[in-house]
Formats: structure tokens, C-alpha cells, sequence
């Protein structure tokens, strides 16, 4: 390896001597690492092989009627089709715009203050300046995009800076931000409260655009405090359809990097709709102070669950519980007795977003036009059949469970809901969530479709190498040796080779190029079935028509399916979105759920090779590579159902943690802070206890059971564990089965201040669980001592008013905690400061970022102060204070 990098680094040297420059000057090279002096293509928004696919499935056989019917329609001419086509191709080539939510969890002031101060940016035209990039990038060439700029605006491109210009840039007018109209609220005089909107601007121009500067650091603050989230519209989707309510159990089986799991948790374990004490008695106000619900976040990937933790801790919620398991495998904790019964389940809601190609979000992922691979959606197939087959097991009797994907492809959307219909034999029922999903134009779903692969071609390096043996200079030089060897010339010739006059032959199947393999793909002028077929038999599929046509080393790959599974889609798929939802509701007597019918669902498949019928009866599964561990039974070429038949038997007999997790996770790459570890939460020893009573005068209905630590041996965190999730999940042994990530929030932690008289000290993120229980070292302040206990730094005590001044100077030194006058007792918004008080100052231990929060809900209650102006004015994150439509100043 030494002697490799020597060679590199002299090969440079001596092409730099040659050059005459130095291989160390970077001058040539821009801040971005681009060289100045060399063009770069974008990437080509066209693949002839994923456009051809979906044109034979018939994606563009419909279109949508946007008349009184407001309906999609059959394309009856090959006109129409050709323009839904063009339609289509458009939408995927033009940019993703960015979209955001606002946190339904809210107080509804806050709510209202955040969407006002939102209008003042985009809630209404405006005229920007747009810089365009110096030279061409992942966006498009800069030609192209100064010719399509000056199209959408009114003034011409203007470059700034002579003859080496410097900034292009151009005007451009920005529609208003639209509403995402099934993104809402309830307010509390029973008006619907829009949440969700979507900007006109993509997240680039967002980002380098000087002009829309204002708004892109309101929203990084109010994103980093927990009030909105940055989340595509699409992805609002899911949560919304699994109709989630307070105090429900859900399950997010796939749940990195949390977009939606955020939003599960805003409904599950906020405060909102929630009754609420707002009196001075702490007993009343004790009632609702922690949610009845929960979500379990889940993610096979142990470094995607981490990145998770940090995501939900912008919520600060309690109700997370995050772990780190395959999916396929998620233990079922439900009572052994309870299995075959009504109580069977555990969860009320259970969201499968599952792994998938993603071939949906190619707007904002370009590299899915040169690599997108329809063998790709059929190996992930039975993974994503195993997932829903798992979420269903754990879903309650009459609850929702969602299957989605970021897939446009049948094969990996109503191929898996076909297969779950048939294996669950009549215990699940698919729903149409589209009515009540305000302002979604939502496509059906298929209910036949065509199944296709690709043959392989070749290998990357086979085509690397066939490209190098037969350029036109190896070609010269073998015909170079064949005259050669035929006038003697050469008495020791080389090994035989191919003919130089048919170079070609010997790798005819990688260099064939089929004759509509062209960039960018040239749609059909016909739409019949044969002309699309023939496209993509060229451009190297093999259709399957039943299961008779299968090659035999594929045999073992493709499932026949049933006539009554056909029969069942057509009927009850006909209308729906295709496959997004999946309602778990038993119809049966006797319990009977899906694990029960997997024995004789299979048996009747198997019976059934002889019975297929018609084109579409056949179901592609790639072949499961997934290790067999646990208290799964083992898959063989005789039974090729999945392997969740008998599945209760075994798993009451062992108890094994689910695989990933602990499993999968390699401690010794990187060092994780504490917080972060893999730990099982233990109870609390009883000596921690006695001290921190005794500092903050706790009172004895305090639920100690619900604080807890990691076992990693000291305490230096003790979180608050909600009441729910301690006894649903914990108690329930759910630590013996599954590898836990984080939990709960950090209520107190370890300090190292040598003044200090106790060992722990109270954290700003679980405050408001440990105030309504605090008789001791709790102060109230008014909004002008508030806000000057949040200005950083050392605080002096004489500038407080007289009478907070003599409230700290009694105590003694230590943590202690200020709450905002006439709101000591409202929890939902979280208006406390965990303060310390040192021999001559204060010291605040509330981060930047929820110091911005807590500033944008005191503008919102109207609290204004000399020094808010101050703090305000002093903010790089805040804006001018706005005026409400009465015109009082907020």
C-alpha cells in the first residue's frame, strides 16, 4: 500500500513538472473543488429502460379530468397518451420545492404567531434576485439555465463584474407559499387550522439566494427549536392516512431519519386536545402531566436510529421509545393468553414505511435516471412482504395499518398488498383513504399489472473490458499481427484472437444496443400493446405471462398467485390508491389472524400451480437471503411461503433479542456520548434519591418508578420514562428482546461544579416534568427578569427589579429554576429556565437554540420589553416583530 501511494504521488509530481506548475497549487481549482477551465454535464433527466417499463404497465393510460367530476379518465387516443406522457416527464424533471409543517402539538397562540409571521414572507408575490451559478452544476449547465430564467422573468440575465463576471443573476417573481390542505388542526373554536405549506422555491434557491435570506433563517431557527419540520409533502402523506389519536400505541417499523415519526409523536404525545387544569391547583394539573401514548421508532440500521435520537430530540417528548431491529423480526409482546383473541395485538397503529427502490423520488435524487434497475425492485420484494406481514401480526384488532413506499413500481406496492391479502386470507381489508384526505389528487391503484425482469448484460468490468479490447487502436494492432504472422514475420504469435473484422462477435450480447436506447428516450408514436412490448423486449426484459413461463434457475424465484387473490384485487382495489393502506380488522370469528392461515394459505398456492389463470396471475419474489435466526422457522426449496407460518408456536418458547441492533453493531468504530448508548434503562438505586429531595424539596406523589438510568455503571443521567411506556414496553420485558436505542428525556444529570451541594442538577429538556412537583428552588419572575435571565453569559444580580433580587440572593448556590409569571402551571408551553446561581452571578443552562423557542412564544403571548428589543434586535435568528391584524405590535 506504501509503495502504491509513493508511485501516485511521484506520477503527479512528475506530470506537474512537465506542466510546469506546481502539484500544490489549488489555484485553478474554485471554492467548490470544481477546476475553472472545465465543463461539466449535468445528469441526463432520461432512462429508456425505466420510461419503456412504465409505458407498458400503462402509466400513462389515464389522466386526471380536472372537470366537475374532477376524476381520472381512460386516454382513449394515442394523442392523449402522449401528451399525459409529456405531463409526466415534466413533473419528474422540474425541481422539488420545499415544503414544511407546522408542530400541531403547539399552543394554538403560537400556532397563529408562527403563521403570521410566515404570510410576511411568502404569503404573498414577490420579486427576488436569483444568482445564477458562475459555471455549470448538478442543477444544469449555466447557459441553460440563463436562457430558461430570462423565459420566466422580465429582465434579461445581468452579469456583474467586466470581463471575468462574477454573479449572473435575474428576477424572478415567487408565488405565495400554497396549503397543504390535509396537513390541519383543529382550533379551539372548532375552525380548521391549516399546517402544512408548500414554497415555490426549491431548497437550493432557498438556501443561496441572498434575498430570501430572512425566510431560510426563520425557518432553520423554528426548525431547530422543535415548532415546524422540514418534510416533503409527499411524505406528510402516510401519517396523515394512519388517522393516529391521543393516546394510541403506534409502531414505526422503518422509522429513519423521522420526518414522519415527528409528526406521529406531535399528535401522540403532545399536549393538544388534551383537558388541561389551567388553575393553580397542582393536583388538576398533575392529571394530564404526561401523555397517555406512545410511539416506538424503529430502524434496522443502528446509525440511522442514532440520527433518529437527535431528529425527535427536537421535540422533546417523552413518548419516543427508540430501537434498533430488523424489522421482519420485531418481537411480539403481546399476553400469551391473549393470542387468538379479541386482544390480540398490541399496537393501535402501525406505519410500514418499508425499504424500497425509490425510483418516486428521482426529482430530488437525479442519479436514479443512470442507475435505476428493475431487478432491484424484485429483490427487495420479500423483504418488504416480510415487514408488512410482521406489522400486521402486532396490529390491534380493528386498527390501521399503513404500507408505503417511495416507489412508483407494482412490483414493490400492489405486488406486496396482493400477497398480504392472500396470505392473511380475509383478516385484513383494504381501505380507500382518499376521501378523507382534503385537496389529494391521488391515482388508482393497479389491480393487474405485467410482471418483467432484466436480463443481465454483462458486468461493469465485462463492458470496461470489451470497451478497452476492441477501441480502434487494439483493432489496428491485431491486424497489424495478423499480416504479420502471414508473411513470417512473427515466429512467436501471440495467443489466438478473434478475427479483427468481426470484433464485435465475441461480446455481441454486452455491446448490442438496442435501436430506442437513445438520451433522451423517444416516446412511441403508437401506444399499442405489441409496439410497447416489442420497446421493451429490445431493450433486454423477458415478460412473464404465469408461472409456466419461468426459466427453471427462476423457477424457485416467482410465486404463482391464486385466481382468488386476483379476484379479491379487483374487487376491493379497484378504486384505491393501491396498496396505502391496510386495515387490520378480523372478520372472522374465533380470532382467526394472519399467522393462523399461513399453513393453509400455502398449501392451497401450492395446489394451485395447475390453475393459473391468464397473464397477470403471477407474483415475482426474489429469493429471501435473510439470515434464519431467532425464533423464525427456516425456509427450504419445498416451502416457499414466508417463513411467518407457525411462527407463535415458536417464538413462545424462546426468548431472543430480534436481530441487528446489539447484533449488528460494531462499538469500537466510534465513540458514542453517553446518552446515545445501547443500554437497557434499570431503575434507580435508593441512595440517589435523599439528596436530590432534600435540594428541591420534591414532593412524595413524585413517581420515582418512572426515573430510570442506563445500565453502564454510574448515573449520570436519569431520564423520565412516561408512565405508558414504562409499563406497556418495559415492564414488559421489551429490553430482553430488542436492542434499545434512547428513551424518555433527561430529567437530571450528574454535575461537576465544585460549588455544588448536590450531585445532580436539573436538565432544561425534562423541566416541565419535575416543576409540578418542586416546592423548593423554584422562582417566578416577570417577563422583563425573564428575559434578562436569558441573555448569555455571567449575569449580574443587580439587574434584576428589587424583588426577584432578593428571592436569589437567599439561595444558596446551585441549580434552581425561574417560570414565567402566570405561567407556572402551563406545561404545554414550557416557559421554565434551569438557572445557577454562583457566589456573585447567575448562569443560565438553556441552549441557543431553545432559547430561540422559548423567544418566539413570549413574542406570540405578547410579552414586550425594553429588553426583549434588545435580545431580539441582538438575535441572528430572529425577525422584526410583527403586527397582528388588529395592529397591536406582538
Amino acid at each position: 500500500m506504501a509503495r502504491s501511494k509513493w508511485n501516485r504521488k511521484r506520477k503527479a509530481e512528475e506530470r506537474a513538472a512537465k506542466s510546469g506548475k506546481d502539484p500544490r497549487d489549488k489555484a485553478d481549482v474554485n471554492a467548490a473543488g470544481y477546476k475553472l477551465n472545465q465543463d461539466y454535464s449535468v445528469a441526463k433527466t432520461s432512462n429508456p429502460r425505466m420510461e419503456a417499463y412504465y409505458s407498458l404497465l400503462g402509466l400513462h393510460s389515464t389522466r386526471f379530468d380536472a372537470g366537475a367530476a374532477a376524476s381520472f379518465v381512460p386516454c382513449l387516443t394515442d394523442e392523449e397518451k402522449t401528451a399525459e406522457r409529456d405531463r409526466f416527464m415534466s413533473s419528474l424533471r422540474a425541481i422539488l420545492p420545499a415544503s414544511f409543517r407546522i408542530d400541531r402539538s403547539l399552543d394554538a397562540s403560537v400556532q397563529n404567531k408562527l403563521i403570521r409571521e410566515m404570510k410576511e414572507f411568502v404569503g404573498k408575490e414577490t420579486e427576488v434576485e436569483i444568482e445564477l451559478p458562475t459555471r455549470s452544476d448538478a442543477v444544469g449547465g449555466k447557459m441553460n439555465l440563463m436562457n430558461t430564467a430570462h423565459a420566466q422573468s422580465d429582465t434579461a440575465p445581468q452579469q456583474v463584474g467586466g470581463d471575468n463576471p462574477v454573479v449572473t443573476t435575474i428576477k424572478r417573481k415567487i408565488a405565495p407559499a400554497k396549503p397543504i390542505p390535509f396537513i390541519s388542526a383543529t382550533d379551539s373554536d372548532g375552525s380548521t387550522l391549516t399546517l402544512g405549506y408548500q414554497l415555490s422555491v426549491d431548497r437550493r434557491t432557498l438556501r443561496r439566494n441572498p434575498s430570501l435570506s430572512p425566510l431560510h433563517e426563520w425557518l432553520k431557527t423554528h426548525t431547530d427549536c422543535g415548532h415546524i419540520t422540514r418534510q416533503e409533502t409527499v411524505s406528510m402523506i402516510p401519517p396523515v392516512v394512519l388517522d393516529v389519536k391521543p393516546g394510541m400505541a403506534v409502531l414505526d417499523m422503518c422509522a429513519a431519519p423521522g420526518s414522519k415519526t415527528c409528526q406521529l409523536v406531535e399528535v401522540v404525545g403532545g399536549f393538544a386536545n388534551r383537558d388541561e387544569s389551567d388553575g393553580n391547583d397542582g393536583e388538576s394539573g398533575r392529571r394530564c402531566l404526561e401523555p397517555d401514548g406512545y410511539v416506538i421508532a424503529n430502524d434496522a440500521d443502528a446509525k440511522r436510529a442514532y440520527m433518529l435520537v437527535t431528529q425527535l430530540r427536537r421535540l422533546q417528548s417523552p413518548s419516543v421509545f427508540v430501537t434498533s431491529c430488523d424489522g421482519q423480526y420485531f418481537p411480539i409482546l403481546d399476553a400469551k393468553d391473549d393470542r387468538g383473541t379479541e386482544k390480540e395485538g398490541m399496537f393501535h397503529r402501525v406505519l410500514c414505511d418499508v425499504p424500497c427502490s425509490g425510483d418516486g423520488t428521482v426529482r430530488k435524487n437525479p442519479g436514479i435516471w443512470r442507475h435505476w434497475n428493475q431487478n432491484g425492485a424484485l429483490a427487495l420484494h420479500p423483504l418488504q412482504l416480510s415487514i408488512a406481514l410482521r406489522g400486521a401480526r402486532v396490529t390491534r384488532l380493528n386498527g390501521y395499518m399503513v404500507y408505503s413506499t417511495c416507489s412508483m413500481n407494482p412490483m414493490e406496492n400492489e405486488s406486496v398488498v396482493a400477497e398480504l391479502l392472500r396470505i392473511t386470507n380475509g383478516s385484513l381489508v383494504l381501505e380507500d383513504p382518499r376521501p378523507r384526505m382534503e385537496g389529494l389528487i391521488a391515482r388508482p391503484g393497479w389491480s393487474t399489472w405485467k410482471v418483467l425482469r432484466e436480463e443481465k448484460r454483462g458486468s461493469a468490468k465485462a463492458k470496461k473490458d470489451h470497451k478497452k479490447k476492441n477501441s480502434p487502436k487494439m483493432i489496428a494492432k491485431r491486424k497489424e499481427w495478423a499480416e504479420k504472422r502471414e508473411n513470417g514475420e512473427c515466429h512467436s504469435p501471440p495467443k489466438e484472437r478473434q478475427d479483427p473484422n468481426n470484433a464485435e462477435e465475441d461480446h455481441e450480447e454486452i455491446s448490442e444496443r438496442s435501436p430506442y436506447h437513445t438520451l433522451p428516450y423517444i416516446a412511441p408514436e403508437s401506444w399499442d400493446e405489441t409496439t410497447l412490448r416489442e420497446r421493451t423486449t429490445s431493450l433486454g426484459f423477458v415478460e412473464y405471462n404465469s408461472h409456466a413461463d419461468v426459466e427453471p434457475e427462476w423457477r424457485r424465484r416467482i410465486k404463482p398467485l391464486s385466481r382468488d387473490a386476483t379476484e379479491r384485487m379487483n374487487q376491493m382495489a379497484r378504486e384505491s390508491r393501491g396498496g396505502i393502506e391496510v386495515d387490520a380488522h378480523v372478520n372472522r370469528e374465533g380470532g382467526n389472524r394472519a399467522e393462523n392461515n399461513d399453513v393453509d394459505s400455502a398449501s392451497n398456492v401450492d395446489k394451485s400451480d395447475d390453475t393459473i389463470n391468464g397473464e397477470n396471475d403471477v407474483t415475482m419474489i426474489e429469493e429471501s437471503e435473510v439470515e434464519q435466526t431467532g425464533d423464525e422457522p427456516k425456509n427450504n426449496s419445498d416451502n416457499l411461503e414466508p417463513h411467518h407460518a407457525a411462527m407463535e408456536e415458536e417464538e413462545e418458547e424462546l426468548v431472543q433479542k430480534a436481530p441487528s441492533g446489539k447484533v449488528g453493531m460494531n462499538h469500537n468504530k466510534q465513540k458514542k456520548k453517553a446518552d446515545l448508548s445501547n443500554e437497557d434503562f434499570i431503575p434507580l438505586e435508593e441512595s440517589i434519591w435523599p439528596p436530590i429531595v432534600d435540594q428541591f424539596g420534591l414532593s412524595p406523589d413524585i413517581p420515582k418508578e418512572q426515573y430510570m438510568a442506563r445500565a453502564s455503571g454510574e448515573a449520570k443521567v436519569l431520564y423520565f420514562i412516561s408512565k405508558a411506556i414504562k409499563e406497556q414496553l418495559i415492564d414488559r420485558g421489551i429490553q430482553n428482546r430488542i436492542t434499545v436505542i434512547n428513551s424518555g428525556l433527561k430529567a437530571f444529570e450528574r454535575c461537576s461544579i465544585q460549588d455544588a451541594r448536590a450531585k445532580y442538577r436539573i436538565s432544561q429538556e425534562g423541566v416541565q416534568f419535575v416543576v409540578p412537583h418542586m416546592t423548593k428552588r423554584l422562582l417566578v419572575a416577570t417577563a422583563d427578569d425573564f428575559y434578562k435571565c436569558i441573555t448569555g453569559g455571567f449575569i449580574e444580580f443587580n439587574v434584576f427589579s428589587d424583588v426577584f433580587h432578593s428571592k436569589i440572593k437567599d439561595l444558596e448556590p446551585g441549580s434552581f429554576v425561574v417560570a414565567l409569571e402566570g405561567h407556572e402551571h402551563d406545561l404545554m408551553k414550557k416557559l421554565f429556565l434551569v438557572m445557577w446561581k454562583r457566589k456573585n452571578a447567575l448562569e443560565c443552562f438553556v441552549t441557543k437554540v431553545e432559547i430561540d423557542g422559548i423567544v418566539s412564544k413570549l413574542r406570540a403571548l405578547g410579552f414586550v420589553s425594553p429588553m426583549a428589543s434588545t435580545l431580539m434586535d441582538s438575535s441572528s435568528h430572529s425577525i422584526a416583530p410583527a403586527a397582528d391584524e388588529s395592529g397591536a405590535v406582538q
